[in-house]
């Protein structure tokens, strides 16, 4: 038997299209391994959204090219492959690449001797999952916001939505297989719908609640696009994982304009309320990006004191890198590393600080979680649960297995407070 590894970096949307590539292998005869066991394919899906993503790619890419078996072959993948780079011309004769819109034809690339016609971009999808406990369903791809700092658009494309009945129908498969968690992910997905007639996010949600599965987690979405109708929405429904991610990026209005971004602090410090409101044990999460070209170390304070006042549960924080085709990139920046390093590591123990006062509140008010159990460590399965916290379950009667959905109540904080102890409730 042939094998094959599969390496992902950056979003879920990445995530997603891995699994769909892999699960067209192994439907023909491939099985799953770890890079280190001499793959005959190493598949690399990557990205580019900053320097540091684009160093893990080629990374992973010099790695697998001294690991496969001997003939065996390298599929370089994604956005950085989009973006182009001289890394890759110097390994043209190592490497197979394949765009984003090429994604769905890398098996019939590499295995030319099968005589079947390749699925349309969109349509490329799994109903098995090898990679992940809480499955990736990608319903979108591509943006047209164009944020001064984000290369997205131009390896991404425009935005597309994918077909209605092909998403319910892979859901269905997968809660048909035992699937209990699905995490609905696109490259912008509050866009969903908008190349369709009538029909948008809300929509979809609306459909998937219906179906079998039994929970649904939201990637990122756009603040703009909580509005009072989502809200709504989302506070009336039990399947929907009350934890959302919501992009800030700057708590400062001179810095948001020169982003692109499409709205202020107040604007987002509303909707932040307006979700607590009608949901207030909601799991809230931020990007927030330092160093970006023009940013004070007065607009970098406005940013911190605004976050601070925010009742927000996490922070991903990231250092500003120009990215190639980007207004951004044309914009003066001299900024020094070693100031956003210090910025980064100022808002990363603010992060800390909301995640560790977010965790008591859990485990004071015994807020119930639920959570989809992945792995075991000696005597504790862990899960991230629908708050967005990991827990940790003592199995006192050896009764649990991967994947199954528990609903626990927090008891006190890990030691390192990376995560909760929890115990089963004992009535919903």
């Amino acid at each position: 038997m042939k094998k094959i590894s599969i390496t992902t970096l950056g979003c879920k949307t990445n995530q997603f299209e891995s699994e769909a590539i892999l699960d067209q292998f192994i439907k023909h005869g491939y099985v799953f391994c770890n890079l280190n066991e001499k793959p005959d394919i190493a598949i690399i899906n990557t990205c580019c959204v900053t320097n540091r993503a684009e160093y893990k790619s080629r990374y992973a890419i010099r790695r697998a090219l001294k690991s496969i078996s001997q003939g065996g072959k390298v599929v370089v993948a994604g956005c950085y492959v989009n973006k182009g780079s001289s890394f890759f011309e110097k390994n043209l004769k190592q490497i197979y690449l394949f765009p984003n819109n090429q994604k769905h034809e890398i098996f019939y690339h590499i295995e030319k001797s099968i005589e079947e016609n390749p699925q349309d971009f969109l349509e490329l999808s799994t109903d098995s999952y090898y990679l992940h406990t809480r499955v990736p369903v990608k319903v979108q791809d591509g943006c047209n916001f164009f944020c001064a700092y984000c290369i997205l658009p131009f390896v991404r494309g425009k935005p597309v939505s994918r077909p209605l009945r092909s998403i319910i129908d892979q859901v269905n498969t997968l809660a048909e297989k035992g699937v209990k968690e699905i995490i609905l992910t696109g490259i912008n997905l509050g866009l969903y719908g908008f190349d369709l007639e009538n029909y948008h996010l809300l929509d979809l949600l609306n459909e998937l609640v219906q179906t079998d599965i039994q929970q649904i987690r939201l990637s990122s979405i756009e603040p703009m696009f909580f509005d009072d109708d989502m809200i709504r929405f989302l506070a009336s429904q039990k399947k929907i994982c009350p934890h959302f991610h919501i992009p800030l990026q700057s708590g400062s209005d001179v810095v948001l304009a020169k982003m692109n971004r499409t709205y202020s602090t107040s604007d987002f410090e509303k909707i932040i309320e307006n979700i607590k409101i009608a949901i207030p044990d909601a799991a809230i999460g931020c990007d927030v990006i330092v160093g970006f070209p023009g940013e004070t170390d007065k607009e970098f304070c406005k940013t911190y004191n605004f976050i601070e006042n925010l009742p927000v549960s996490y922070l991903h924080v990231f250092r500003y890198s120009p990215r190639k085709f980007t207004k951004a990139s044309e914009m003066q920046w001299d900024l020094s590393g070693t100031v956003s390093k210090k910025r980064m590591q100022s808002l990363l123990k603010l992060g800390q600080t909301k995640k560790n006062e977010y965790s008591k509140y859990l485990i004071e008010k015994k807020v119930p979680l639920k959570a989809v159990l992945e792995t075991k460590d000696r005597e504790y399965w862990t899960s991230v649960s629908d708050h967005y916290v990991r827990v940790f379950l003592k199995d006192e009667n050896n009764t649990a297995k991967n994947g199954m959905l528990k609903k626990v109540v927090a008891r006190e904080l890990t030691i390192d407070n990376e995560g909760l102890i929890v115990e089963e409730c004992t009535h919903d």
